[in-house]
């Protein structure tokens, strides 16, 4: 591997990857303002998480996962442009078409179906049900635009649009926010606005690198590789999304506020997360590629993975600890400090991202994406089941539970479907009993002690990890913190 490419690759993948997480981070600087007592009601908060997962919905139903084909497949038709104009212009077209003919059936139909699917609840298509329809449509188009930068290999518009669409969700969100306080006309209009402004760059660049005509065969081609992508990504959406529905219909909207709020805290760690892993997966990616692709694991993929799970394990209680000591400084809507209930059991899920992530790196690098739609399927229907019970059974608490055993449920599925092709090399003590003890551990702090002092219970969780984790990983947790700092990757 030359200097070159491996500088090039790591560069670009911390490019791509952390900008890409730029929603979630969003997500996140927005919650001092939407926890302001001041800004927004509990019950607005928790209605403003159900239009968000609304906006998703529409840009999973409505884009078909032509981004997807936009993006990967650019690189067949790359050597012709003639040919590159034909193929953007006709999955930009079907984008357009596609999403105008499902906004107008939607626009239709969706005050009766807001009706029917919450019956007494303040839940109102028009505007706000409306406005996040149009919110996930052009945030789906914009997106297929910088799929195909990350294919074009063009990190500079990818950079700067994107840093373009949070400065514009967070500036806009927050001054609606003043400008109309105990409302959400703020917020709803604020992400509107955004989306429209993205949408319109990327409408600008579709039109001066494409021909706007249908291709018969790009069509079809775009309709069966999309299908399984589509079914996949809805499938995510249910995953994700179909508790706060749950708890809106069976309970109210503050309690979708508690939960979601709760669900929000914990994507600290999940953007912890995609930057290890974006700082991984191209050495692992590496790794493999060196042994000539042989589908399985070793000790140099064990290294970044176990450094992973460490890292992981350590964060998790310093984020509970900051969690419970600035959330009442920034927050001042105390019905949303109930959610501190919920995160053991939420965080018990997170630590299972590790076993998750490691699973489907090599379903992507060797291209074996077709068990996700399968293995996602039985967790979606499990998710429905078992969410609407427990909360019916023991409310919002219900629903974490819920959440738990979803990720628990994927872990061991993608583990058996992805051991038909790949052969496992793992420390079990590193990379399973550890995140199992920290499982155990949150769980029985919920379950035995949860009136103990949080300050006190965190902190001897973290004491417990780190002790643990020393004995485990003192032999290679020096040497990954340093294979990932730019110098190191310089050498490599």
């Amino acid at each position: 591997m030359s200097q070159g490419i491996s500088k090039s690759f790591i560069k670009s993948s911390f490019i791509y990857s952390f900008i890409g997480a730029l929603p979630l981070a969003s997500s996140v600087v927005l919650l001092p303002f939407y926890g302001n007592s001041n800004l927004l009601t509990t019950e607005d908060f928790g209605l403003l998480a159900i239009y968000i997962a609304l906006s998703e919905l529409v840009r999973v139903l409505f884009i078909y996962s032509a981004d997807n084909y936009l993006g990967i497949n650019y690189i067949h038709n790359s050597d012709s442009p003639a040919q590159s104009r034909r193929f953007i212009g006709t999955a930009a077209l079907f984008l357009l078409i596609f999403g105008a003919a499902m906004t107008l059936i939607f626009s239709t139909v969706g005050d009766f179906l807001f009706t029917f699917i919450f019956p007494g609840k303040d839940v109102n298509f028009f505007p706000f049900g409306f406005l996040s329809i149009l919110t996930g449509l052009f945030t789906g188009i914009f997106k297929a635009y910088t799929a195909l930068m990350i294919y074009r290999q063009k990190p500079n518009p990818y950079f700067w649009s994107n840093m373009l669409h949070f400065v514009l969700v967070i500036a806009f969100s927050v001054s609606g926010l003043y400008l109309f306080p105990m409302s959400l006309d703020g917020p709803i209009w604020g992400r509107f606005i955004s989306a429209s402004s993205t949408f319109i760059w990327a409408l600008i660049y579709f039109g001066r690198e494409s021909r706007f005509e249908f291709s018969k065969s790009i069509l079809k081609d775009l309709l069966i590789y999309c299908t399984p992508l589509f079914i996949f990504y809805l499938l995510s959406w249910v995953i994700a999304n179909i508790d706060r529905y749950f708890i809106l219909g069976i309970l109210s909207e503050s309690e979708v506020a508690v939960f979601d709020f709760a669900v929000k805290i914990t994507l600290i760690i999940e953007l912890l997360q995609v930057g290890l892993s974006a700082a991984i997966n191209p050495k692992v990616f590496q790794i493999w590629k060196k042994h000539g692709d042989k589908p399985e694991g070793n000790v140099e993929i064990n290294k970044y993975f176990n450094g992973f799970t460490v890292i992981n394990q350590i964060s998790m209680p310093l984020l509970y600890v900051c969690v419970v000591f600035f959330v009442p400084l920034i927050i001042s809507n105390k019905d949303l400090y109930q959610s501190f209930d919920l995160l053991p059991i939420l965080m018990a899920g997170m630590v299972s991202r590790v076993w998750f992530l490691y699973l489907t790196t090599p379903v992507y690098y060797f291209k074996k994406t077709k068990i996700l739609p399968l293995a996602f399927s039985i967790v979606a229907l499990f998710q429905v089941v078992v969410t609407f019970s427990l909360i019916k059974l023991s409310g919002i608490e219900g629903a974490v539970w819920a959440n738990f055993m979803t990720k628990i449920l994927q872990v061991v599925l993608l583990y058996f479907f992805v051991r038909r092709f790949y052969s496992f090399s793992v420390n079990p003590k590193k990379f399973i009993l550890y995140p199992v003890i920290y499982i155990l551990m949150l769980l029985v702090t919920k379950i035995a002690f949860s009136d103990v002092n949080m300050y006190l219970m965190s902190t001897l969780h973290l004491i417990i990890l780190a002790v643990i984790g020393f004995i485990l990983f003192r032999e290679e947790l020096v040497p990954f913190l340093r294979s990932l700092l730019p110098g190191r990757a310089k050498q490599q």
